[in-house]
């Protein structure tokens, strides 16, 4: 039911864009009607234009996400069990943690030059800390009794981490997850609008320089659909992982 008030609610929208551009009240220029954006959509995505740009910056945008999610959940779950190796860490984390992710896009810029290590990169850092802290959470509030167990079971703390501590943190390392996975997207579009040669940040820039407007907007509108995907599918996904969770899985579905 929400699903279909929220329809309602977006084709309302857009018919109100419609009438508003087509009655004069904007400019065609700025503002074309949504029937031209969305034959203008309809023709790039059959071209193979938009899915190609589009797939370029998920393509980078889940690579910085999937190294930052293997560098930052061991490393989260290890500061979150040992108090030294948080002690060694935390102020480095909490020195970088603050700092906006497009700040760091002009020294990535030097490193990396204008091409994909650069973009990975950035969504590298603006991915880490989120998942880092999600996992230090998580492995601060699992019990003491399941390490307690672990050990006396002779596990080794490689085994203790991957079979007790991450499963117990679940649920707080996918809540850092899931945050970070729209700013891997943001990040990796705001990237290529700075510095890139594809993607469809890139695209969606050079389109409103040459003022081709109507196709500004369907680039708008496909990473409008990427992101819409992106996060519906990481929903299932932790879903699936977490449905032992009470209720989770019930709750995610519905």
């Amino acid at each position: 039911m929400r699903r279909v008030s929220g329809l309602i609610v977006f084709v309302a929208l857009a018919c109100l864009w419609e009438a508003v551009s087509r009655l004069g009240i904007v400019s065609h220029l700025y503002f074309p009607p949504v029937s031209i954006i969305a034959v203008t959509f309809w023709k790039l995505t059959v071209s193979g234009l938009l899915p190609l740009q589009a797939g370029q910056t998920l393509t980078r945008a889940l690579a910085g996400l999937g190294i930052a999610a293997a560098v930052a959940v061991p490393l989260g779950l290890g500061m979150g069990v040992s108090r030294r190796l948080a002690r060694l860490l935390s102020p480095t984390v909490e020195l970088l943690r603050p700092v906006p992710p497009p700040a760091i896009i002009p020294a990535a810029m030097l490193l990396f030059g204008i091409g994909s290590g650069m973009k990975v990169f950035v969504v590298f850092f603006a991915c880490f800390f989120p998942i880092l802290v999600g996992a230090m959470d998580g492995a601060r509030a699992v019990p003491p009794q399941f390490r307690l167990t672990a050990a006396a079971y002779g596990l080794s703390r490689f085994d203790t981490l991957a079979r007790v501590m991450l499963p117990a943190a679940g649920p707080s390392v996918a809540a850092g997850f899931r945050t970070a996975v729209p700013m891997a997207l943001i990040v990796a579009v705001l990237s290529e609008m700075i510095g890139a040669t594809s993607g469809i940040g890139h695209y969606i820039l050079r389109m409103q320089r040459t003022f081709a407007i109507p196709e500004m907007y369907a680039g708008v509108a496909m990473l409008g659909i990427l992101g819409l995907g992106l996060n519906a599918a990481v929903e299932r996904v932790t879903a699936r992982l977490l449905r032992w969770h009470d209720g989770r899985g019930d709750a995610m579905e519905g």
